[in-house]
């Protein structure tokens, strides 16, 4: 996936994604090989969850400790990208 497209994928998709993943794996009806793929692809989804959460963790953390002067101006730049 490019990173134009990975940046189009919105979190709160993916969470909701996952969600619904979750709810499948919880239903018996499940089969074997589907419960698998399905958990693939929900371990798949939470890792790139987890790796955006990281990043905004940071992202915050580099505004509150004032790192970034002009970081409310770069973020407007790269929307326009």
């Amino acid at each position: 996936m490019s990173e134009k497209k990975k940046a189009t994928v919105r979190f709160e998709d993916q969470l909701a994604q996952l969600e619904s993943i979750v709810a499948r794996l919880e239903d018996e009806s499940v089969g074997l090989e589907e419960a698998l793929g399905l958990f693939e692809k929900g371990m798949d989804l939470a890792k790139k969850c987890r790796e955006r959460l990281e990043d905004v963790e940071t992202r915050v953390s580099q505004l509150l400790e004032g790192d970034e002067p002009d970081a409310v101006a770069g973020s407007e730049d790269e929307d326009a990208e």
